[in-house]
Order: structure tokens, then sequence, then C-alpha cells
């Protein structure tokens, strides 16, 4: 299944290695995000099922999902707790969200797992624009975002 939805991913991963991840970034993934990371590592979506709305807005598609390590030597990497922390300390990102993935884009345009942000429910995924500070809510929790990913899946295996 992983390869009808990724075209590059990262590495599979067993619990333990979830576990650390947890404690290095200091908070629980929701289960879904983490049989994910455990089936594939995560990694770069197709274009064919990275699609969330049908629009052109800001986080209209997921690009990139962080999980777990490195698919090649001279790949920086998918992992959660190494070069998705380093880019959100880099890019400036706001600290009430986790950076998970990235939507397509000119630049900049994390996709962050809401932790402590009042204005968006508690694990919302949120599209930000760093250049101009833009926000956009694309999924109210991270099993919703899976739901389109899926949707997407099944349609285009209805074609």
């Amino acid at each position: 299944m992983w390869d009808q939805i990724f075209l590059k991913t990262g590495q599979p991963c067993d619990q333990a290695r979830i576990e650390e991840i947890h404690s290095r970034i200091r908070f629980e993934l929701p289960a879904k995000y983490q049989e994910i990371i455990r089936g594939c590592g995560g990694g770069v979506l197709k274009s064919s099922v990275y699609q969330l709305r049908d629009d052109s807005e800001l986080g209209c598609c997921l690009d990139m999902l962080f999980g777990n390590g490195k698919p090649a030597e001279d790949d920086p990497g998918y992992d959660l707790d190494g070069y998705a922390m380093q880019l959100m300390h880099i890019w400036e990102m706001p600290s009430w969200g986790y950076f998970i993935g990235e939507a397509e884009g000119e630049i900049h345009t994390p996709i962050l797992l809401n932790l402590s942000n009042p204005n968006y429910p508690m694990g919302a995924l949120i599209c930000v624009d760093m250049e101009c500070d833009k926000e956009v809510l694309i999924a109210n929790s991270f099993e919703e975002l899976w739901r389109k990913i899926e949707s997407n899946l099944a349609n285009k295996s209805d074609i």
C-alpha cells in the first residue's frame, strides 16, 4: 500500500523507535501517525494522492510527511526528531505546533500539528506560510488528514 501513496519513503521502524521519537519531541503522536511511521517511515507523497482540497490555496497539497530515518545517504531524511526539529529552529516556526510535513508551495510552507494554539483544535493540522505568516487549517486531526489521502487513493483506483 505504501508504494501507492509515497513516491519516496523513510525507514519503517518498531515501537521502540516510536517511543524514542516521543521522548525527543516530548509529546505522543496520534495513533494513525504512529502506524504510518512504523509501516513506511513517512516520505514524499505521490501527486496523485496528495491533494487535500479542490482549490490552490495554501495547504491544499501535502507534499512530504516526516517520520523516521533516511531513505539514502544523500537525502537529508524524514525524521521527526532530527531533521524536522532542526528546520523548526532554522525557519523560526511558531512554538505552538510541531513540524510534521511540508505543503506544496514556493518556500517555507510547513504543516504543524497543533499542540497549544487556542485558535485551533488540539491535534489539528495547520499549514503556515512563513513568508507572510498566513495560516490555513487543513484538517481537524491527523486521522482526518489521512482519510483524505486514503479517499484520494480510492478515487484513483476507481479510474
